[in-house]
C-alpha cells in the first residue's frame, strides 16, 4: 500500500499553469486563494509577511482535493529555509536572486534528498501522524524554480538553466528591468532576437526546462505568454483585493451629481 499523500489535483510551477502571489500571511487569505481557481499559490517569504511560523500556520489544514497547490518563495539561497518550506508541505520552491551556476547548484543541493542533493530528512507531516512520501517520491514530485532577475543572472542564464534539478527559470521582471536600467514595458516591447526575455526563453528551451514569470497584471501576463512564458502569475492577493474593492464601489455606490 502506498503511504504517500495524494498529490494536488492542480499543477504547481508547471507549464500552462497560472499562479497567484500571496503577501498576506493570514491562514484565511491563503486558504481563500487556494479555493479561488488558480493552479497554485505562492507564499512570499522574501517580500511578504511570511516567516516560518506563518508558513507553518498556512500549511496546517491547507485544503486538499482540487485546491491549488502551494509553493514558497524563500528569502534566498538558504538551505535551512529551502528544506523547511518543503518539510512544511510545499509542492515546490521559488528561489530569488540566483546569479550563477553555483547559486543554482546550491539550491538543488538543498531541495533534493540524496543522491540528488543533501536535503535533511524532517517532513512535518509526521508530527501530526499524516502519511509521508519517501525520499524518492519527494525527489520525483517537488518543483524547483530559480529566479532570473539581474543583469548578472542574464549573463549566466545558460549555465544556470543547465544545472540538473532546475525545473524552471522564473523571471522577476521588475528587478530585472531595474538591474538593466529599463522598464518592464520596454522589456516586453523589445522584439530583437537577442532581447533579454527571448534569451531567457531560449536558454530554458535548450536545457529542457520551463519558464515562468511574475507578470503583475493580466495585460502583462498575456504579453509574456505570447513570448513563450507559459507559467504566469497575473496578480497578487493585494492587487486582487484592490480590484475587487474598485469593482464593488463602481457597481454599488450611487452616481455622484455633477458639479458645474
Amino acid at each position: 500500500m502506498n503511504d504517500s499523500r495524494a498529490l494536488p489535483a492542480l499543477p504547481a510551477l508547471t507549464a500552462r499553469s497560472t499562479g497567484v502571489w500571496c503577501m498576506d500571511s493570514t491562514p484565511n487569505m491563503v486558504h481563500l486563494l487556494a479555493r479561488s481557481g488558480f493552479d497554485w499559490v505562492c507564499l512570499d517569504a522574501q517580500h511578504g509577511t511570511f516567516g516560518r511560523a506563518e508558513v507553518t500556520a498556512a500549511a496546517t489544514g491547507y485544503p486538499g482535493g482540487d485546491a491549488a497547490g502551494f509553493v514558497v518563495r524563500v528569502p534566498g539561497v538558504d538551505p535551512s529555509w529551502i528544506g523547511f518550506a518543503l518539510d512544511a508541505g510545499a509542492a515546490g520552491i521559488i528561489v530569488p536572486q540566483i546569479e550563477s551556476r553555483a547559486d543554482a547548484e546550491a539550491t538543488v543541493e538543498a531541495a533534493y534528498y540524496p543522491p540528488m542533493g543533501n536535503r535533511s530528512w524532517g517532513p512535518m507531516a509526521a508530527l501530526s501522524g499524516q502519511p509521508v512520501p519517501t525520499a524518492a517520491e519527494a525527489n520525483s514530485t517537488i518543483r524547483c524554480a530559480v529566479m532570473i532577475e539581474s543583469a548578472l543572472a542574464l549573463q549566466n542564464v545558460a549555465d544556470i538553466a543547465s544545472v540538473p534539478g532546475v525545473d524552471m527559470l522564473f523571471v522577476g521582471p521588475y528587478d530585472l528591468s531595474l538591474s538593466l536600467g529599463t522598464t518592464v514595458t520596454e522589456l516586453l516591447d523589445d522584439t530583437d532576437a537577442s532581447s533579454p526575455l527571448r534569451v531567457i526563453v531560449a536558454a530554458a528551451a535548450a536545457a529542457g526546462s520551463e519558464v515562468g514569470v511574475y507578470a503583475g497584471n493580466p495585460e502583462n501576463a498575456e504579453r509574456f505568454r505570447e513570448l513563450g512564458f507559459e507559467c504566469v502569475v497575473p496578480a497578487s492577493d493585494t492587487a486582487l483585493l484592490q480590484a475587487g474593492i474598485q469593482t464593488i464601489l463602481r457597481s454599488s455606490l450611487p452616481e455622484q451629481p455633477r458639479t458645474y
